[in-house]
């Protein structure tokens, strides 16, 4: 038996949820998962690796087709139970290379290869006698044996399945593949451990390295959340016009391009969070009206209405009072929108500045200047009081979504919206909120001197908010 890697070979009836289960411990979002009955038809290897390690593998085996029938031949054949392994042998080797027991022959290659068991029911359906053939060809390998309650549907039997396992297997565990924690996985690993006593060592390990590696993804998700709003606090754009042009005819077209670089940025950290988890293939809505608050536009009104900080709360920070120039409250949208007026014009230094907004929620300050014969224009940077809790909010309710993704569900990710409690920064102590309001505040300021300080305690602050949500 293999004691570096352990295998554990995935075994079921078709359509019991072995292939989530492969997916979702092995972190890989390439295996396939069908609800057409038989779609895995060979056995396929899926290793669960951190940073080029390997710490156990998977095998994604077909699932039982003619179990009694199988269990009559065995039982036909049978000696005494001390030859119990070598018969299961020895069916493989009669019918591997014809047409019959074609899947049976195929899933018990691996086990008597020396793979462990997984066998996986599905606890939403009632127990019936006929999955006794199946357990009980298991148990004549002699391999270790674990049985996990995989609850595909609403209804749930578990308890009607407990009593049959508990015969056949040494460890039983209710285990949902498609809403598993970090917690759970461990406890499972846990549970690995005690099935077969060489495996003890290279487990402990696994689960050591395992705790690691989540800190570690703790810590850079942090680390990309606040070079996401360190980037999209201090972001300017420059255009250069005309001498003799009209800065107000660019007025669209330079918001539309500062708007799409902080879109962009915005989902670059998104994209890196969630390769960060070993999401691949995860897919967000774009369009659709009920999509998740992260999802929505950036600068809709929604986003604004739902997310960051309530005026109240922004009051209480001082952060509104003279934020803006000509600033103004907008109540048509609950007192959470800022510089909403037409263009103001005025003088400093003999250098023509505009300040005007951008198309919603921005504080855009565009200060024009003659170089070489050509304007410049330079919009930015965004200086809404709420912008930085609105992006903080957006990333972390994006953040707890891909973390806690089991990655054998395939359907678009979605977050229930217009719940309050869902507001992750409004719902912060004050102490934490003063903070991070500090850190804002410099940030906007650009003191470069202290940036590696200032970026530190940000991370600080984000690793423990994180580790809270």
């Amino acid at each position: 038996m293999n004691s570096e890697v352990p295998k554990f070979a995935v075994i079921g009836r078709v359509n019991k949820g072995k292939s989530s289960i492969v997916s979702t411990l092995s972190e890989d979002d390439s295996v396939t998962i069908d609800s057409i009955p038989g779609t895995t038809r060979h056995c396929y290897e899926f290793p669960f690796r951190i940073d080029g390690r390997t710490l156990i593998i998977l095998i994604d085996t077909p699932g039982f087709q003619q179990a009694p029938r199988a269990l009559a031949w065995l039982r036909a054949h049978e000696v005494s139970v001390t030859n119990r392994r070598e018969i299961v042998s020895k069916f493989v080797q009669e019918f591997q290379n014809t047409d019959e027991f074609i899947d049976e022959c195929r899933l018990l290659k691996p086990i008597l290869n020396g793979a462990g068991i997984l066998y996986v029911v599905d606890g939403a359906k009632p127990f019936r006698k006929n999955y006794e053939a199946e357990m009980e060809i298991l148990r004549w390998t002699g391999q270790p044996r674990m049985a996990l309650i995989n609850k595909i549907g609403e209804s749930d039997y578990s308890d009607d399945w407990r009593p049959a396992l508990d015969q056949y297997f040494s460890v039983v565990r209710s285990f949902n593949a498609h809403y598993v924690s970090f917690n759970d996985r461990i406890r499972l690993l846990e549970a690995f451990r005690e099935l077969y006593d060489p495996w003890r060592e290279t487990i402990d390990q696994s689960i050591r390295y395992l705790k690691y590696e989540w800190e570690r993804r703790q810590r850079v998700a942090a680390s990309l959340i606040t070079g996401l709003l360190i980037d999209e606090l201090t972001y300017e754009k420059e255009i250069a016009i005309g001498k003799n042009e009209n800065p107000d005819s660019y007025k669209n077209k330079i918001e539309a391009e500062f708007h799409e670089y902080l879109r962009g940025r915005e989902r670059k950290a998104r994209v890196a969070i969630e390769h960060l988890y070993q999401h691949l293939k995860v897919e967000t809505e774009e369009d659709d009206l009920d999509r998740p608050i992260f999802e929505q536009d950036l600068f809709a009104k929604t986003t604004w209405n739902l997310l960051g900080l309530t005026p109240k709360q922004l009051i209480a920070l001082g952060a509104i009072a003279g934020a803006t120039v000509g600033g103004i409250l907008d109540a048509s949208v609950g007192a959470t929108s800022f510089m909403m007026g037409t263009l103001i014009g005025g003088t400093v230094g003999g250098v023509s500045v505009l300040y005007f907004s951008t198309r919603r929620f921005a504080t855009i300050e565009n200060i024009i200047g003659v170089f070489q014969g050509k304007q410049m224009v330079r919009i930015g940077p965004h200086k809404n009081p709420n912008f930085p809790w609105i992006l903080l909010d957006r990333a972390l309710l994006h953040y707890k979504s891909i973390r806690d993704l089991a990655h054998s569900r395939r359907e678009k990710i979605k977050l229930a919206t217009g719940n309050k409690e869902q507001r992750v920064v409004a719902n912060l102590d004050n102490y934490t909120r003063k903070k991070l309001n500090r850190i804002f505040s410099s940030i906007r300021k650009k003191r470069t001197r202290d940036a590696m300080e200032l970026q530190a305690e940000f991370d600080t602050i984000l690793m423990k908010i994180i580790d809270d949500i």
